[in-house]
């Protein structure tokens, strides 16, 4: 079974993100490695197959709205929100609870949230 997850960023640590400096960002990126390289290592050991990325930062997203004959683009988002989507996996899991404990593995969770949506097969 395929799931979706969305791995969400608390606002306050992304805004925090965008204060460092490049070199403060690397480092903070390196320290944070070893941790999604354990989660990885799990997934392989599990048999979970994933393709996934991180998202860019929310400020240079677009959103498009179609009505009618009119065509709108605007920054985006615009929804209030205390988390911001920060990227995905798309994992080929067992079954929900194997979805579970994958994401109860991912770094981010202790920090923001994951959330597991289970794609429509047909």
């Amino acid at each position: 079974m395929k799931y979706l997850l969305l791995l969400n960023n608390d606002k306050t640590d992304v805004e925090a993100w965008g204060k460092l400096s490049p070199a403060d960002a690397q480092k903070a990126r390196e320290q944070e490695l070893p941790r999604w390289n354990e989660l990885f290592g799990w997934m392989e050991e599990q048999g979970i197959t994933s393709d996934g990325l991180e998202l860019e930062d929310a400020s240079k997203a677009r959103v498009l709205r179609v009505r009618g004959s009119e065509t709108m683009v605007s920054d985006g988002p615009f929804t209030e929100t205390k988390e911001l989507l920060g990227g995905y996996f798309l994992a080929d899991c067992k079954d929900l609870d194997q979805a579970i404990e994958l994401a109860q593995r991912v770094p981010l969770v202790s920090r923001g949230s994951v959330e597991i949506r289970p794609l429509v097969t047909q």
